[in-house]
């Protein structure tokens, strides 16, 4: 779309970046509200591709927030650690990948956190 210039000012669209010249993205403050129980684990395995999340996904974990009902959680289970969505099944709390479901049993299944956010990486053949 062309502006029209009149009487010196320019009619039209302004630019979505007006404003935001001089304002650099930063990580940290955007992902990271309680930095020191915040981590990043990098997903590995295709467990969780059901659920968006494809193996080599950076998931950034905050070990201090409550998780709730349809948070996805970082778990200890039978001694390895597991990203899986909790949820209700039959009633009853389980952590599923969108294909299996794991019943919490006891002092098997630890919450180490919540996943706050999940940044995808591309640098591979996302085609699967």
């Amino acid at each position: 779309m062309m502006n029209r210039t009149t009487g010196g000012k320019a009619s039209g669209f302004a630019s979505p970046a007006l404003g935001y010249e001089g304002r650099n993205i930063d990580l940290n403050e955007l992902l990271i509200k309680n930095p020191p129980a915040t981590y990043i684990f990098r997903l590995e395995g295709e467990d969780m591709r059901e659920l968006g999340l494809p193996g080599g996904t950076l998931l950034v974990v905050d070990r201090s927030m409550a998780p709730r009902l349809n948070n996805i959680v970082l778990i200890r289970h039978e001694g390895r650690f597991l990203c899986r969505l909790l949820t209700k099944i039959d009633g009853m709390a389980v952590f599923t990948n969108g294909i299996n479901a794991i019943k919490p049993i006891g002092d098997e299944t630890e919450i180490i956190g919540t996943v706050t956010s999940s940044i995808k990486m591309y640098d591979h053949d996302i085609s699967h």
